[in-house]
């Protein structure tokens, strides 16, 4: 479903507009019928890692695709690595990371994300909304070039389907319709029906936003693969002791001061 176009979309982008002046709330806000339309605050710094994202140690058997792989200590490393559109604060409330803002629809169903300015992997590459749709695109839809052969099991428990799958009334079993990239900065996403911790369940480590060209190259997340990083850190070394994590000088906010060690148990 590589930037597909949707039926409903003609209808949505003429109307894009008017969702921004008079159908949105803040990201920081609850929807309520008194909010008024504002943007989120934009975030220069980092958005933190959870308390217990400490240095320790690690299983030697991690996976460096968060997409495809529940074991906790890869998707510890992950969140090192990677960022998503939104993160998680330490109240557990989402704000932005690679989207600066967003605007939501009156009826819950539509979300516009603003891409932060600048934003670039570690390898440079700019970070655009067909970049975040092909991602989006990679989790939901079986078609996708970049899919492989996983089977996506956080997409499928949180979203409850896959592009394509019907339930027994013939109604789309994902909660999630699709994604659409709206102009250079500006990515929507649409929903089948109202799902309120949207923007919480965006944050997962599954989520995070990775290259797709590296992804292209097959089976990324290995340590013989090369690791391209839209996070705080990148892969400096990753040898049968451990993996050694440096700043990435290309990361849109605050470097971090020092490195982390991972070493395996």
């Amino acid at each position: 479903m590589k930037n597909q176009t949707f039926s409903f979309y003609s209808f949505v982008l003429l109307l894009t507009s008017l969702l921004l002046l008079t159908a949105c709330q803040p990201a920081t806000e609850t929807a309520t019928e008194e909010a008024q339309p504002t943007e989120a605050a934009v975030v220069t710094e980092p958005p933190p890692l959870p308390v217990d994202a400490l240095p320790t140690q690690i299983s030697a058997d991690i996976s460096l695709d968060p997409a495809l792989t529940q074991d906790a200590d890869s998707l510890l490393v992950a969140q090192y690595l990677y960022d998503g559109l939104v993160s998680l604060g330490t109240d557990g409330e989402p704000r932005p990371a690679l989207a600066e803002s967003w605007v939501i629809s009156e009826d819950q169903l539509d979300y516009i994300f603003t891409l932060r300015p600048g934003a670039v992997f570690s390898d440079g590459t700019p970070i655009t909304p067909d970049i975040v749709a092909e991602n989006f695109n990679r989790w939901f839809d079986p078609q996708s070039p970049l899919r492989g052969s996983g089977d996506y099991a956080t997409w499928g428990r949180i979203f409850l389907g896959f592009h394509g799958e019907k339930g027994a009334d013939d109604r789309a079993k994902s909660s999630v319709d699709g994604i659409q990239k709206v102009d250079v900065n500006t990515v929507l996403i649409h929903l089948n029906r109202p799902v309120p911790d949207l923007l919480k369940y965006l944050a997962d480590p599954a989520f995070a936003i990775l290259n797709p060209a590296a992804l292209a190259s097959g089976n990324y997340g290995g340590q013989d693969s090369a690791i391209i990083s839209s996070g705080r850190y990148v892969v400096s070394s990753w040898t049968d002791a451990g993996l050694v994590l440096d700043p990435n000088p290309n990361y849109w906010g605050d470097k971090p001061a020092a490195s982390v060690n991972f070493t395996y148990k």
